[in-house]
């Protein structure tokens, strides 16, 4: 049994099982997801991301110190994962200063995001020890989550 499977009416060389942990921190390190507007505006802007470029996020969460995202995401094979990248920071930062404004204030170059991101790959053996480590972050958005089916998620997230 194969863990690699493809996906109907796709290219042989598209597999539906090509999943990276990503983490993206604030320009500064700046503690920007103690706001929940903030929050709410970068899943919004993920979740966009997700349908617009079919880019399965299946673990989502703002980190403990509100100044990173833990992110997993399956990258189809016409991306690359730093084209991903690029795509989850370009649309959730235009979408931060679109929708707020006074940011400018605090990054007047007009970037939201830090440098280089971390990027590990995750295989089918360590999946769910990453999908606990995004899970156990101290902060999350809840909304962003209501979709999921994981009983595990409803009772850590909404109880």
């Amino acid at each position: 049994m194969t863990s690699i499977t493809h996906a109907k009416n796709k290219n042989v060389s598209d597999f539906v099982y090509n999943f990276q942990h990503i983490v993206l921190v604030s320009k500064c390190r700046f503690k920007v997801f103690k706001n929940p507007k903030t929050q709410k505006v970068v899943a919004d802007a993920f979740r966009e991301v997700e349908t617009r470029f079919n880019i399965k996020i299946k673990e989502f969460s703002f980190g403990d110190d509100y100044a990173h995202v833990h992110i997993e995401v399956n990258v189809p094979s016409k991306f690359s994962m730093k084209q991903v990248v690029q795509i989850l920071k370009s649309h959730s930062s235009s979408k931060v200063f679109s929708e707020m404004p006074n940011f400018i204030k605090r990054y007047p170059r007009g970037s939201f995001w830090g440098g280089q991101p971390t990027g590990t790959s995750v295989g089918p053996v360590g999946e769910s020890i990453i999908q606990n480590y995004i899970r156990k972050q101290d902060v999350s958005y809840e909304p962003f989550l209501q979709h999921k089916e994981d009983a595990f998620q409803k009772k850590l997230f909404f109880n």
